[in-house]
């Protein structure tokens, strides 16, 4: 009887010091509309690294805020946030020039967010400079993936430490 309540106190003390999720990954989409001139970016990120992430950024900012995402709790100036956090950390150049990407909302499933941005008044895209340092400085292991698709070009792009932007020609 004891043994197992040895192996069942070190099995929660053990499961208690494992992360809640092993890989670091954020997912984005970016797609082109023709029709309205947009470019649609729709992100997934874990929510708890982004709230690590987040609140980190606002200390360094001198802001000492607990985000609570996905809580009733959460913090009420959290989409303004949001919005200075994806500006910070995902740009986008088209055609040489920056747009200003506006944030539509975010929604929450499970452990991942889901925000929406949008980038209006866009000519058709021929040269894209794509930078991607979400959650960098937070893990030496985050991948960050992009999916895009233009008219002319449908691809993906992964960014790691050293490697947070890509430029690429879409004729």
């Amino acid at each position: 009887m004891k043994s197992v309540f040895i192996v069942l106190l070190l099995t929660t003390w053990v499961s208690s010091r494992i992360p809640n999720h092993p890989i670091h990954l954020t997912l984005s989409e970016v797609v082109y509309e023709e029709k309205t001139k947009s470019i649609q970016i729709t992100h997934k990120i874990f929510m708890d690294d982004l709230e690590e992430h987040m609140e980190e950024v606002l200390k360094t900012q001198g802001k000492e805020v607990n985000l609570k995402l996905g809580t009733p709790q959460e913090h009420p100036e959290t989409d303004r946030y949001l919005a200075e956090y994806l500006a910070a950390h995902f740009k986008l150049l088209i055609n040489g020039k920056a747009y200003k990407a506006n944030f539509l909302g975010k929604e929450y499933e499970d452990v991942a967010a889901w925000l929406y941005v949008e980038i209006s008044n866009v000519p058709k895209p021929k040269t894209i400079d794509l930078t991607d340092s979400f959650l960098m400085d937070l893990y030496d292991d985050q991948n960050n993936l992009v999916n895009f698709t233009f008219p002319q070009k449908k691809g993906s792009l992964r960014f790691v430490q050293g490697k947070v932007r890509e430029a690429f020609s879409i004729q």
